[in-house]
């Protein structure tokens, strides 16, 4: 008798659940969001309590009418909590001795240049943890952007406290949007609705 894989089973069925790209078109929107008022007003931030439910909206709008509901239950995750938990913890590590490194750790008003590395890992060690989980290439991929883009920006000499931020921010995020979008189009093109009444077998 085989063996069954149950490890195997659920990659399989959360890779067909992020197979609509909209939790990358999600994050990369939030990302936008943030860049676009961090140095408006961070109040605006709250507007990501709603993302969520808009994200489960859209799911229910685009997603299960085509490929059917499927409830994820609370399992082993993996790797995935560790990489994401390691790369909050190296981002944190790395900033401090960058800081050192160019001399600025006694003087807290020109940390904010250097910010984007720590994000940069921080957001690689999210994707990460999600391709690992789910061994989409695309993941893997965003992430290498994503650590790429924290030094680019932080070496960038701009006038403005939070602009190193807020550049690396609109950056990252219309990566994310704009590949979330492309596979969301995918998806829709490769799962069209059934229509109703439509005859499943034809004679």
């Amino acid at each position: 008798m085989q063996k069954i894989n149950l490890t195997q089973i659920e990659r399989d069925i959360f890779r067909d659940y992020l197979q609509d790209g909209l939790l990358d078109l999600m994050m990369g929107a939030y990302l936008l969001l943030i860049g676009l008022v961090l140095g408006v007003s961070t109040a605006f931030l709250v507007l990501g309590i709603f993302f969520p439910f808009l994200y489960r909206a859209l799911k229910r709008r685009f997603t299960y009418p085509r490929t059917g509901y499927v409830e994820l239950r609370e399992g082993d995750p993996g790797p995935a909590p560790r990489i994401i938990l390691g790369s909050l913890l190296l981002g944190l590590i790395v900033l401090v001795v960058v800081l050192i490194a160019v001399g600025v750790i006694g003087d807290p008003a020109k940390w904010y240049r250097w910010m984007p590395i720590s994000w940069g890992i921080w957001l690689a060690g999210i994707l990460l943890g999600l391709g690992a989980a789910v061994r989409l290439v695309r993941y893997f991929i965003l992430a290498f952007i994503a650590l790429v883009a924290g030094p680019f920006f932080s070496s960038l000499l701009l006038p403005g406290k939070l602009e190193n931020l807020e550049l690396f921010l609109l950056a990252v995020g219309a990566a994310l949007l704009i590949w979330g979008f492309v596979v969301f189009l995918r998806f829709l093109h490769q799962h069209p609705l059934v229509e109703e009444g439509a005859d499943d077998v034809r004679e």
